[in-house]
């Protein structure tokens, strides 16, 4: 071992990071997950000066002056702000690093479809954020291997990681995506459904914060045993002033349909192409559901009504992504060609 190997692992930790479109988290080389917040930022309009990040930020969402305003620097799991996202990325491996004489490394999650614009943006804001190192992991890959399941066997699986941002499937052998597909909806585009369903009925105006809280508590794309009901509370679209509705859940599941059947047809495409040795294999195990937005109620109901196919809900699910980069980022710290297997440079 060189010098600067040994004062990077004396003074380093390397970290593992799940950037998503709601939320950031860390993993700490030899901690576990030691961080996870919102993914959004406080900043002056005036000069863009960053008042808060994370939790402190999420607070404030709604109930800013218009001299400031709350955004999250991300869509759709990719940057859509590069100022706003480096800095992010700064102030929260800030919390974790601060002591550190040297950069860490940071192995980072990615969409399976990434393009090579977004793939270099992200990897410079994480330079930009102190990084001494970027290695990219996929993140049906990480959500698989964060699930416990043994990707480098020769037999195929199939996995849809639905995220804030996007819903990532693959079709995984031998420790590396067959088939893969990424599209832009996911828990985020329930959230809007919600928004926009109570604004086009009901001609009430609602925030995000609200939306999410209705969506958490009754939301469902599969029939309930027994409707539940929930209030929405804003701003009536024709007259400004303040008024609330009560909304049951069926009505949610009809919100919802266009956002499940964009899911759905994008399983049955990765199916269609995926090859029927592997398809055999995922025939008799199932398709494995991971990420916070799989956590919606009926989702794994409906999804095997529509394929026919067995489906399993990975425990811990919104943790599944981060806890397999932290185990590819371990990889990377004892033997760089076992953590082959699950990066790419």
């Amino acid at each position: 071992m060189n010098i600067g190997s040994f004062l990077s692992r004396l003074f380093s930790k390397d970290l593992a990071i799940d950037f998503g479109t709601a939320n950031t988290l860390i993993y700490l080389q030899g901690n576990g997950v030691v961080l996870y917040e919102p993914s959004i930022v406080a900043y002056d309009t005036a000069d863009r000066k960053i008042l808060a990040v994370g939790e402190e930020a999420q607070a404030m969402r709604g109930k800013t002056p218009q001299v400031m305003e709350v955004q999250r620097p991300l869509s759709g799991g990719v940057i859509t702000d590069f100022s706003l996202a480096s800095e992010l990325l700064r102030r929260l491996i800030e919390k974790i690093c601060k002591r550190s004489f040297i950069k860490p490394r940071v192995m980072i999650c990615v969409p399976s479809t990434i393009t090579g614009v977004e793939q270099s943006a992200l990897i410079d804001a994480c330079h930009q954020a102190g990084a001494r190192k970027v290695y990219l992991i996929e993140e049906p890959i990480a959500a698989a291997v964060g699930a416990g399941c043994d990707i480098s066997l020769a037999r195929g699986m199939l996995i849809a990681d639905i995220g804030s941002g996007t819903t990532d499937i693959a079709a995984i052998s031998l420790g590396n995506p067959v088939v893969s597909r990424s599209i832009k909806t996911a828990g985020e585009e329930f959230t809007e459904a919600v928004a926009s369903y109570v604004r086009q009925k009901y001609n009430l105006i609602i925030g995000t914060p609200t939306a999410e809280r209705i969506k958490m508590e009754i939301g469902c794309v599969f029939p309930r045993e027994r409707l539940l009901y929930a209030t929405a509370c804003g701003s009536d679209a024709a007259t400004g002033m303040p008024r609330s509705v009560t909304l049951n859940s069926d009505e949610l599941r009809e919100a919802f349909d266009p956002a499940v059947n964009a899911i759905v047809q994008v399983i049955k495409s990765a199916l269609e192409d995926t090859p029927p040795a592997l398809l055999n294999d995922i025939l008799e195990d199932g398709i494995l559901l991971t990420g916070g937005g799989a956590k919606l109620y009926g989702l794994e109901k409906r999804l095997k009504m529509e394929t026919g196919i067995k489906i399993f809900l990975a425990q811990d699910m919104d943790l599944c992504v981060i806890k397999g980069a932290g185990i590819a980022l371990e990889s990377l710290g004892k033997n760089i060609d076992a953590a082959h297997t699950y990066y790419k440079n």
